[in-house]
């Protein structure tokens, strides 16, 4: 991409973005040239190199005070030497000296700092600037898709995201679902409470739960993938569950005691429901903190947990505020 003169600012990351990531990292640019002629693997290049520069190297598992322990070795020179040393520093391949140098070249560049799994697959996003008319761009785009797609190696594919990346209309139809699964709740609820105003209470809890999906996603900067989608199918079913307990209960109080105030009604059963209600956000909160903690953010099940607990938090401000507002009638 950067051979052409318009184009410039090549960066590969795990998800688009709109500003420019600066992580770099030192890479290895592997002469393959030499690296065949000496009849060398880059995996055997690596493990040359490994015992000697090697950090947090898995050797296995012991036993401490009744509890298993995973055991990592990191080497005494990797804290010693420096990159100029891991070029030059003569090292033995199949009992043959060399130096890292004559088979490769360490270079800093820029680099993803995770790769995100979507859709079974795992993703790296390229993205670049380019200077010039748009249509122009596309097409210079789509001949260099052809050109590394025909180079690819088996599983490898690489194709172009919409300008509207995020809303693209491909990735729009698994939101259907949830549409599915909201006219479903209304069906259900709708015969279990003889109504079709209640339904619409219990249904406008759900989108105020969504705010606070957004809000996590946005204010921690998380990757919106199969993890938050799985996580506003599951406060569908959370936030729902919380307002069904309080409206039915709130209809039986009106069914045996008709001749009492509507307010006094709801508050009892407010106070008869809160506090399962209650147990079971905290219940479920705590239940999925265990997924957000660690060094590592698993592709899916992070997004999934931190999802689901910013939207339980925003979900009981709809409870107490919302569903009394939309439910009561205004007294004159």
């Amino acid at each position: 991409l950067l051979t052409h003169r318009r184009i410039k600012e090549v960066l590969i990351n795990s998800e688009f973005s709109w500003w420019k990531d600066d992580y770099q990292e030192f890479y290895f640019n592997l002469n393959k040239a030499r690296l065949t002629q000496e009849d060398i693997q880059p995996i055997d290049l690596f493990a040359s190199i490994n015992p000697v520069f090697g950090k947090d190297i898995y050797t296995g598992t012991i036993v401490v005070n009744e509890e298993t322990e995973k055991l990592k070795l990191s080497s005494r020179q990797s804290q010693e030497y420096d990159v100029w040393s891991m070029q030059y520093v003569p090292q033995t391949i199949d009992g043959k000296p060399y130096k890292l140098a004559e088979l490769a070249s360490v270079e800093k560049g820029q680099m993803p700092q995770k790769v995100c799994k979507v859709n079974q697959q795992y993703r790296l996003c390229l993205q670049y600037e380019y200077i010039g008319a748009s249509n122009q761009g596309n097409k210079i785009q789509e001949r260099d898709l052809k050109e590394i797609n025909a180079i690819l190696p088996m599983g490898y594919t690489a194709k172009s995201e919409s300008a509207y990346w995020y809303w693209d209309k491909k990735d729009n139809k698994q939101y259907l679902l949830l549409l599915l699964i909201i006219v479903i709740i209304f069906f259900t609820t709708s015969i279990l409470f003889n109504s079709l105003k209640q339904p619409l209470a219990v249904i406008f809890v759900i989108p105020i739960s969504y705010i606070g999906v957004f809000l996590t996603f946005y204010w921690f900067k998380l990757n919106f993938d199969q993890g938050g989608f799985a996580s506003f199918v599951l406060l569908c079913g959370i936030t729902v569950n919380a307002s069904i307990y309080i409206l039915n209960e709130y209809n039986q109080i009106r069914q045996r005691k008709p001749l009492m105030s509507p307010y006094k009604a709801y508050l009892k059963a407010w106070n008869a429901k809160i506090t399962p209600i209650f147990l079971t956000v905290v219940s479920t909160i705590l239940g999925f903190i265990p997924f957000m903690l660690g060094p590592d953010k698993e592709a899916f099940w992070f997004p999934l947990a931190a999802g689901t607990i910013g939207g339980l938090a925003m979900s009981i401000l709809g409870i107490f505020l919302y569903l009394p507002l939309f439910t009561l009638k205004k007294q004159p």
